[in-house]
């Protein structure tokens, strides 16, 4: 039986400004989510934002979603906050902030170029689950010495549990809290420890609404900030030889736009078969449109790239 579908989303534009283009894009990106959802048989949230503009909500997203792994992006801002502040060098290894752990540098964490393979969590998260309880010096406790090649990327939870505790170690306080006043309150964002996933809080387990989560998608990815003007200041690695290149918690890209301006992107997915399946989805492009999607089930690598595409064609053509 084809599942229900129940698509809610958030739609910001300047009164009286926003050009009939606007609209066009808007209106297109509701449609290709839409079509998306029912292609996958499964049920989404989300939020369309242009650039700093009042909100206008249609149906009811102010509901929180699981951001999966999109939440490192909240660890990473974070650290780069740190860093910006002086309480934080990427260049320090690892292994002299917490006293024991990896020698690798701070740096190599942010761009999962730290050597570490093993991924310990991925059997532990099942164990972890309907917990807000942040788990992250357990993995530090279990984790095996790197064994990779460093500097080579590696996709790896263990690097962002243990950034968790790097930002811990620089400021003296919880890293929940600290994240929540360094990266969510800038951006006049909410946001929690999901109740289900807060366990693996710093590497997948924060939760927010999709009006609250593009506040901060748009704030620090957008040209307002350092981050989202200047990525390259902060530690980052190439992921291919087409621009695209990963760091700040998130893959980015220069901007079709101009130069200066970027696109960010990136996908999470928390999937335990039977118990807990959800996904999420964040862009913002050339610094003025972010989309946050959040659905309830696990899709493959070519629905994703199905959503991406769908989504990038909606929102830049053919109306340019």
């Amino acid at each position: 039986m084809q599942a229900f579908v129940r698509t809610v989303v958030i739609l910001m534009w300047l009164p009286m400004v926003a050009t009939a283009q606007d609209s066009d894009r808007m209106s297109a990106m509701r449609a290709a989510y839409a079509e998306w959802l029912v292609r996958n048989e499964i049920t989404g949230t989300g939020a369309l934002a242009y650039q700093e503009t009042p909100v206008t909500a249609i149906g009811d997203a102010t509901a929180p979603i699981e951001l999966a792994s999109v939440s490192k992006s909240i660890t990473a801002l974070c650290a780069a906050a740190l860093s910006d502040a002086g309480q934080l060098d990427f260049s320090h290894a690892v292994r002299d902030l917490l006293g024991k752990g990896p020698d690798v540098s701070v740096g190599s964490l942010v761009t999962h170029t730290s050597g570490i393979v093993a991924d310990i969590t991925q059997p532990l998260m099942v164990l972890w689950l309907n917990s807000d309880d942040h788990r992250a010096d357990i993995v530090l406790n279990l984790m095996k010495d790197p064994v990779g090649v460093p500097g080579a990327y590696a996709y790896n939870n263990v690097n962002y549990a243990l950034l968790a505790l790097v930002i811990e170690a620089s400021t003296g306080a919880d890293y929940e809290s600290t994240c929540r006043r360094l990266v969510l309150d800038p951006a006049g964002a909410r946001g929690q420890a999901s109740e289900r996933s807060g366990g693996f809080l710093s590497w997948g387990g924060w939760a927010m609404s999709p009006f609250d989560y593009a506040r901060v998608h748009g704030y620090w990815y957008g040209p307002g900030t350092n981050t989202g003007r200047n990525p390259f200041d902060y530690p980052h690695v190439a992921l291919d030889d087409a621009g695209v290149f990963y760091g700040l918690g998130t893959a980015f890209r220069a901007s079709h736009i101009g130069d200066g301006i970027y696109d960010f992107w990136h996908f999470g997915a928390l999937c335990f078969s039977g118990l807990f399946n959800v996904g999420a989805y964040a862009v913002t492009w050339a610094g003025g449109w972010t989309v946050v999607l959040g659905y309830d089930g696990c899709v493959d690598r070519a629905a994703r790239r199905d959503l991406d595409e769908m989504m990038r064609r909606a929102a830049q053509g053919p109306f340019e």
